[in-house]
C-alpha cells in the first residue's frame, strides 16, 4: 500500500472488468449527509478503481472534484483479485437482524428516523414483519425408525416420507 491521499477525480478511473452494479443514487446519498468517510482504492500503474467504483460515480453525479484515494502498487492480475475480493466478500455478509431490526427501531425515534442510514420505513416494516414470521429452530429432533408411518414411497429406490410429494 502506497498511502492515502485527496486527488483529482480525473487521476483515476472505474476498473474496466468491474461486474458489479451499485446503488448510485443511495451512494449519493450518503456522500451528501455523511461526506467520504473512506477512500476509493486504487491501483498505481492503472489508476483504476479496485474497490468503489461507485463511489467514484456518485462522487462525479455531485459535481466533486476531488476524492480521497488509497494507492496500491499492484500488478493487473493482482489489481483483478482485489477488485472481485472486494464485490464478493460484501456479497457473503449477512446481518443479524434482531440487533438491526433494534438499531432501526431505535434510529425512528430521534428526529432524523431513518434518513442516513439506507434504510427507509418500509425496509424496516419488512424486517419487522420477516421477524415475525421466523420461526424458532427445534433445540431436539424427534426420532424415527422403520416403525413411523409414512405417507409416500419412492418406486424406484423404496425410500419412504411423509409430508409433500
Amino acid at each position: 500500500m502506497m498511502g492515502t491521499e485527496t486527488i483529482n477525480l480525473t487521476k483515476i478511473k472505474p476498473h474496466p472488468k468491474n461486474v458489479r452494479q451499485g446503488d448510485i443514487g443511495a451512494i449519493s446519498e450518503s456522500l451528501e449527509r455523511h461526506g467520504q468517510y473512506r477512500p476509493i482504492v486504487a491501483q498505481k500503474s492503472s489508476g483504476h478503481i479496485l474497490a468503489g467504483n461507485h463511489t467514484y460515480k456518485a462522487a462525479k453525479l455531485l459535481g466533486w472534484k476531488q476524492i480521497e484515494v488509497t494507492w496500491v502498487d499492484v500488478n493487473d492480475d493482482e489489481a483483478l483479485r482485489i477488485l472481485l475480493v472486494d464485490n464478493r466478500a460484501n456479497d457473503l455478509a449477512n446481518y443479524n437482524d434482531h440487533a438491526l431490526n433494534e438499531i432501526l427501531v431505535g434510529l425512528m425515534q430521534t428526529e432524523q428516523q431513518l434518513a442516513g442510514t439506507g434504510f427507509d420505513a418500509d425496509d424496516l416494516d419488512l424486517l419487522i414483519k420477516d421477524l415475525d414470521n421466523a420461526t424458532e429452530s427445534p433445540t431436539e429432533f424427534p426420532s424415527y425408525d422403520e416403525t413411523t408411518p409414512t405417507e409416500h414411497e419412492c418406486p424406484k429406490c423404496n425410500y419412504r416420507w411423509s409430508g409433500k410429494s
